[in-house]
């Protein structure tokens, strides 16, 4: 574990760092739908929508560098199923713990897997070198 983590500390940071703006992204174009449309399920859509593209463009040029000449729709597709599959275990975890634990400690949990699955999917299945 310790030799993983020292071989890709630069790239697991950059993954974490541009993780952080695209939540920021999400977050920003989810309050500018929400004060134009006041309509929260299209402001989070749209919020979602941006945060899972500009993540994918994040990923794709900053933090795997990956270069391929893979088509693009199937590559935003597998990184949306990855993303998908993340989500998924993460409200499963949490909604598992949260009968456990404090709420707040099963998010943390659940976020970390969440975010551990994102990494090592795009990692492995996607940007794979």
């Amino acid at each position: 574990m310790d030799t993983f983590f020292q071989s890709n500390k630069y790239q697991i940071f950059r993954f974490i760092i541009f993780g952080l703006i695209a939540t920021f992204i999400n977050f920003i174009v989810f309050n500018l739908f929400n004060l134009i449309s006041k309509n929260i399920i299209l402001a989070s859509l749209f919020g979602y929508l941006t945060g899972l593209l500009s993540s994918f463009i994040f990923s794709k040029i900053w933090v795997f560098r990956d270069n391929s000449q893979k088509k693009i729709i199937k590559s935003f597709f597998i990184f949306s199923l990855i993303y998908f599959l993340g989500g998924l275990e993460m409200s499963l975890i949490i909604i598992f713990l949260s009968r456990l634990v404090d709420n707040n400690v099963a998010w943390l949990v659940g976020a970390f897997t969440g975010a551990l699955n994102n990494y090592l999917g795009s990692k492995y299945f996607l940007f794979k070198k």
